[in-house]
């Protein structure tokens, strides 16, 4: 999250309020769409960690493991929860094979990066401009392929579900991913992540505008 730590907790409140009413939405409306319906809470729960994150660099504590929380959130979590709420989300027989793929991408993706963090020597952070930057120390570069893997395996998902509302959150997190990649590239795991948590609050509409729940 950019600019403070009161601003990322007061992120995180607002989407901690927003998880709960999507969870209870999902619950009474459509629960194969619960997998999506966590996102907001999650991300809630990621806004509040770099809150703790932006403590630690503004030398208020040791914040090594809200760091590699946040880390660990933000490259291992997305690639692999996606594909899977997606899969759960849209039971039908029909684009079934492309959910298996994109279920069988996400895990690659997500092992392999698990890999590079498992053989990192550490996590540096500091802030840059008003935002945090996040360096990895990983003990080889990461392969640019790799950031363009991951945002296709959390994205894609989002695309193969008869739901209107998710092809605009797609849409959403496509364009900010691009942008902040190539022109915040220091500072783009925490602008991205504010960005779709932002867009996560999409979700409760998202949860009822299926296809299949609207034919119930």
């Amino acid at each position: 999250m950019c600019f403070s730590p009161e601003a990322s907790f007061a992120v995180g409140s607002a989407l901690a309020v927003i998880g709960a009413a999507t969870i209870r939405k999902a619950l009474r409306v459509d629960r194969s769409m619960l997998g999506f319906a966590v996102f907001p809470a999650i991300f809630s729960l990621h806004q509040f960690t770099e809150g703790f994150v932006w403590l630690s660099v503004n030398g208020g504590f040791n914040g090594v493991v809200f760091r590699y929380l946040y880390i660990l959130i933000a490259v291992l979590l997305w690639p692999f929860l996606s594909p899977l709420a997606s899969f759960f989300a849209e039971p039908a027989r029909v684009g079934r094979p492309v959910r298996y793929a994109l279920l069988a991408a996400g895990l690659m993706v997500t092992g392999y990066l698990a890999y590079k963090l498992a053989n990192a020597s550490g996590i540096d952070v500091d802030v840059v401009g008003h935002s945090l930057s996040y360096v990895i120390r990983y003990d080889t570069p990461l392969p640019e392929f790799a950031n363009y893997a991951y945002a296709a395996v959390a994205i894609l998902p989002l695309l193969v579900i008869r739901n209107s509302v998710l092809t605009v959150l797609a849409a959403l997190a496509a364009g900010s991913f691009f942008y902040t990649l190539h022109e915040m590239r220091e500072v783009w795991y925490s602008v991205w992540c504010l960005s779709a948590a932002v867009f996560s609050g999409l979700l409760y509409v998202a949860v009822g505008s299926s296809a299949k729940a609207q034919t119930r």
